[in-house]
């Protein structure tokens, strides 16, 4: 079923672009710097701060912050980030935007764009602001190799390693990476759990010792060429992942055992992708993408405490075929139009196991295989209908066709209309308002099908086959004002009205024992505000500094399915904030910054029988990086030095929440200690 799936993809590419190559064509550049609605940004710009590669100077672009691919959303429509090379996206939603930007030398480009929404032949993918970097087109040759540690003043310490290749020549470009890079997840720490009574009586206290590494590893390949009057990109990437969690927790009493975790995953992925991007006429612009994506998982989780023990296992094998082509069209100045059409088929198929001491635990959702083909058709228009407004309207149609098979086997089909209006008035030169209307419909998350467990916490979940995607009627309206000096601030405000909306229900075994797994609850609504701020400093006294801050305020209320009681959505944090400021010191050729993270961030996740609020401390990260003659770079950093607070309170109930009693409340406190790192990097040609 899968390979017919795949030749389907695999024609239908073929005979668009037999069409397409039939075609009269104009080569053009990517990008134009005419247009109102596109600003270009030269090496004069980025002048004064010396960056070291693309990525340090899209950071320095106002009023703009990198959004990346969103790898877990199936599809390319609803996936892709606001960062462009060369006009088009990158061929992988995999591929970390940051890191993809790194690897290009400052000295390799030419100008980056910022693309508004309004700009001709651009497809926005939903994003009311693109940055475009652009190459030099003349020949050059460059590599890079980095190697370094990583650190814990608890004593841990890895290396890291990072090679890259790149080589551009009559409009041919091959890029190659390696790269090698440690990390001590911040789940990792010592602390304590202590148990209570209702009434705050201490009834039991533990001490916990949890270290959990990770190692990721990936090589990349990259080559593009010129094909028939436009640009054909090749990509591959291999990515491992290795990730290793101990946990002692000990015993209440001195004579008792201590209880022992051991979680271990490993993760592997293949990609490959192909990107075709033709200008045809002056007008029209042809964009073809093809990718291929395979991963297998293996996960277990095992827990010994004096003779009793606990086994979880999981196999999980997942693949995505994606075809996608877009046509962008100017009819005119003032209107330009666009269509696009993708399929896709994706599955899931994993088996799960849990064991208490040597018995099987049956679990809804242990043994299956999900299968998606999905479709989606799209069309739309924007009218500049006067010089400073300027209109947008289209529509989506996805067709989802899911069927599951092993111990719940089901099928069903969906089919969703998804409009959207919009509206853009450049009030002045430095004020914009953007006003929108949407149907949103989520994806369904296919981990969601599948049982899981954490044995540390104690928590099974089942896997709910019967789950539906939640919809919404999305209003938003945001505000940018871009001051003299190169500062921006944008305040943005989005309204959901939610229908299906999915959280935690209870489901019943066929042997009549009760889970949490995920569940559609009914209608709700969210409200978002969020403040975004870029401004040089220079005006103040503070040579070569930049300041930005993001801030986000989220309230959700859904009725809860098992009191019947208004709350806000399970694991929805109601504050988001960050804050960074850096500086750049020509005379002495350095760069440093600090950045402070997950300020105020809390969240509440609601179970049939339990509620568990998580808070974390706010974190942070301190830079410095100097260039020592012309080819050489050393960057030391540390983030959260001398620890970082985490903290969950867990209120157990004996049974359904509206109608038993709290049985217990657990609290569980963490410090991570954090860690830093030193690296050294030599590059050549350029």
């Amino acid at each position: 079923m899968m390979q017919n799936a795949v030749g389907t993809l695999r024609i239908s590419l073929v005979a668009l672009a037999c069409a397409a190559l039939a075609m009269p064509v104009r080569a053009q550049a990517p990008g134009s710097v005419g247009e109102p609605a596109i600003s270009a940004y030269g090496k004069e710009f980025f002048a004064g701060v010396a960056p070291a590669n693309a990525y340090d100077m899209v950071l320095r672009l106002p009023g703009f912050a990198i959004i990346e691919a969103v790898a877990d959303v199936r599809g390319y429509s609803a996936a892709q980030g606001n960062v462009l090379i060369d006009g088009a996206h990158p061929a992988s939603k995999r591929e970390d935007t940051g890191q993809l930007l790194k690897r290009i030398p400052a000295a390799s480009v030419e100008r980056i764009e910022l693309i508004r929404s309004g700009a001709s032949g651009i497809d926005m993918a939903g994003h009311p602001v693109l940055a475009n970097v652009i190459r030099r087109r003349d020949a050059v040759t460059e590599a890079a190799l980095e190697a370094g540690f990583v650190a814990s003043p608890d004593g841990w310490i890895a290396p890291s390693a990072q090679l890259e290749y790149g080589r551009r020549w009559e409009g041919r470009a091959l890029d190659l990476a390696l790269a090698f890079a440690p990390a001590l997840d911040d789940d990792s720490g010592r602390g304590r759990i202590c148990t209570f009574l209702p009434d705050g009586a201490l009834i039991d206290k533990r001490r916990t010792d949890t270290r959990a590494l990770k190692d990721e590893g990936e090589i990349s390949a990259s080559w593009r060429q010129p094909v028939a009057g436009g640009r054909l990109t090749l990509t591959g990437a291999v990515r491992s992942e290795r990730a290793r969690t101990d946990t002692r927790i000990g015993a209440a009493d001195s004579g008792d055992p201590d209880e022992i975790i051991d979680e271990g995953e490993d993760l592997l992925e293949a990609e490959v992708g192909a990107r075709y991007v033709r200008q045809i006429g002056k007008r029209t612009t042809l964009e073809a993408v093809a990718s291929q994506r395979l991963g297998w998982l293996d996960a277990e989780e095992r827990s010994r405490e004096g003779g009793d023990s606990e086994n979880f296992a999981q196999r999980t094998d997942t693949g995505e075929s994606i075809g996608r082509i877009d046509l962008t069209h100017e009819w005119s100045e003032t209107w330009s139009l666009s269509a696009s059409l993708e399929g896709a088929f994706n599955f899931l198929e994993s088996d799960t196991r849990l064991e208490e001491d040597g018995m099987p635990v049956f679990l809804p959702g242990s043994d299956v295989r999900i299968e998606e083909r999905r479709f989606e058709a799209a069309a739309g228009a924007s009218w500049r209908f006067a010089e400073r407004w300027m209109a947008e309207a289209g529509l989506r149609v996805e067709d989802s066709a899911i069927s599951q098979t092993g111990d719940s086997p089901l099928k069903r089909r969906f089919t969703y209309p998804k409009p959207r209006v919009a509206l853009r008035w450049e009030a002045d030169a430095r004020n914009q308002l953007r006003l929108s209307l949407s149907r949103e419909v989520g994806q369904l998350d296919f981990e969601d099908f599948v049982a899981s467990a954490s044995l540390d916490s104690g928590v099974v979940t089942a896997g709910n086959a019967e789950l539906a995607p939640d919809k919404s009627w999305r209003l938003a309206a945001a505000w940018e004002h871009r001051f003299p000096t190169d500062a921006a601030i944008t305040l943005r405000w989005t309204h959901d009205a939610i229908s299906d909306a999915v959280d935690r229900v209870l489901v019943t075994a066929a042997d009549g024992e009760v889970f949490d797994a995920p569940g559609n609850i009914g209608d709700g609504q969210r409200d978002t505000l969020a403040f975004d701020l870029s401004a040089p400093l220079d005006r103040f006294g503070f040579n070569g500094a930049h300041l930005r801050s993001s801030m986000l305020w989220r309230r959700s209320r859904v009725t809860d399915p098992t009191t019947g009681q208004r709350r806000s959505i399970s694991k929805e944090k109601p504050v988001e904030a960050s804050v960074s400021l850096t500086q750049d010191l020509p005379a002495l050729r350095m760069h440093w910054g600090i950045g402070f993270d997950h300020i105020a961030e809390r969240e509440s996740k609601y179970r049939f029988d339990e509620i568990s609020r998580e808070s974390e401390d706010s974190g942070w990260t301190v830079f410095i990086e100097r260039r020592i003659g012309q080819r050489w770079r050393v960057r030391a950093e540390a983030t959260d030095i001398g620890g970082r607070d985490f903290r969950e309170i867990r209120q157990k109930y004996d049974g359904p929440r509206s109608s038993s009693p709290i049985e217990e409340v657990e609290r569980r406190d963490r410090n991570s200690p954090g860690y830093f790192s030193l690296s050294f990097r030599r590059s050549t040609g350029g």
